[in-house]
């Protein structure tokens, strides 16, 4: 068989989805249609068994819905996540492979460049948020599933995801506080460049180095991000400051305010480590991604300063020691970087 036999030409209207995601689903939301010939054909109704679908398609078959009903499959998606995280049946790994899928598929609309976030496009996100934060409290050897399946690639949403991950394991292991605080921290680290999508792509790809205004541009993510989420709801959630507050430093070099030290919620500066780590070791269009090691050599001595000490020391033995990453701590000439983190 080719190997490009299933690859799906894009089609005005249509989106593909992988039938890995349609495996946890109790009912299809919407109607399934497959490439044949010159378009889309129905391949499969609405209220139909999913687990039948797939097991009478062919190996390997992209299946396609039509963009009007994204919001149907991202409800159902949302919906089955918990028994997905919860399947003990399967591996950690397996459910962490489904789990981050499930999770970019129905994140990736929040950040496309001025797409409108409404209170209920936000509700289903809410749901994945919810279950992706309460299933990694519940169990530890999910969250070092998921950082052992992350992706890495400049997409948002899967740095949002990244981001909460790690965020999650870091606020277990101060330990920050309650459940509720963890459970924030996970929240605010899924929709913390969720301004993002307010920068134009453009900006974001750019492999050169910024000019004022596009350095203005991007500097206002993160109020647009927290402005955002607050009109969606209709008040603060408890985890908006960390939207507002990601870029702050503690020596009073980030954005947008300028605070320092203390003045910084502790989940904020929580956040702000995991954002730029995960953001240093993602291959950027200008630079290469780092190694674990060398952006944590980078945070904590080519940034000094601006992150607190001890939680960037607590984050590397995380991530199993300043020694376990292959050098010792008192290592010196770190990283340059050919752009700001972040």
């Amino acid at each position: 068989m080719s190997a490009h036999r299933f690859l799906t030409p894009a089609f005005p209207g249509y989106e593909s989805v992988p039938a890995r995601l349609l495996a946890d689903i109790s009912v299809l939301p919407c109607d399934l249609h497959v490439w044949r010939g010159p378009r889309p054909a129905l391949y499969a109704m609405r209220g139909g068994d999913p687990g039948k679908v797939i097991a009478r398609a062919e190996r390997g078959l992209p299946f396609l819905i039509r963009e009007t009903d994204a919001d149907l499959l991202r409800g159902a998606l949302a919906a089955s996540l918990p028994g997905v995280l919860g399947n003990q049946r399967i591996s950690p790994i397996e459910r962490s492979k489904t789990a981050y899928l499930i999770a970019a598929k129905v994140l990736a609309p929040l950040f496309v460049h001025e797409d409108f976030l409404d209170h209920d496009g936000f509700a289903t996100t809410r749901k994945v948020m919810e279950s992706i934060a309460l299933g990694l409290l519940e169990d530890e050897e999910m969250i070092w599933a998921m950082v052992a399946t992350m992706l890495k690639h400049t997409a948002t949403h899967t740095h949002a995801i990244n981001t909460a991950v790690y965020g999650i394991a870091l606020a277990r292991s101060i330990p920050l506080g309650s459940q509720e605080a963890i459970r924030g921290v996970a929240l605010g680290g899924l929709i913390h460049d969720i301004g993002m999508n307010r920068v134009p792509r453009a900006v974001l790809d750019k492999a050169g180095p910024l000019n004022d205004l596009e350095w203005r541009l991007v500097r206002g993510h993160a109020k647009a991000g927290y402005d955002m989420v607050v009109r969606a709801m209709g008040y603060p959630p408890p985890y908006a400051h960390i939207i507002a507050e990601h870029h702050e430093r503690c020596d009073g070099s980030g954005y947008p305010e300028g605070r320092t030290g203390s003045s910084i919620a502790l989940d904020s500066q929580l956040v702000a480590i995991v954002d730029a780590f995960d953001a240093l070791t993602t291959r950027r269009p200008f630079r290469r991604a780092l190694s674990a090691f060398d952006a944590l050599q980078l945070m904590r001595l080519g940034m000094e300063g601006q992150f607190s000490d001890e939680l960037v020391c607590g984050f590397a033995d995380l991530l199993g020691g300043w020694k376990a990453l292959g050098h010792d701590r008192s290592a010196s000439n770190p990283p340059k970087l050919l752009r700001k983190a972040g």
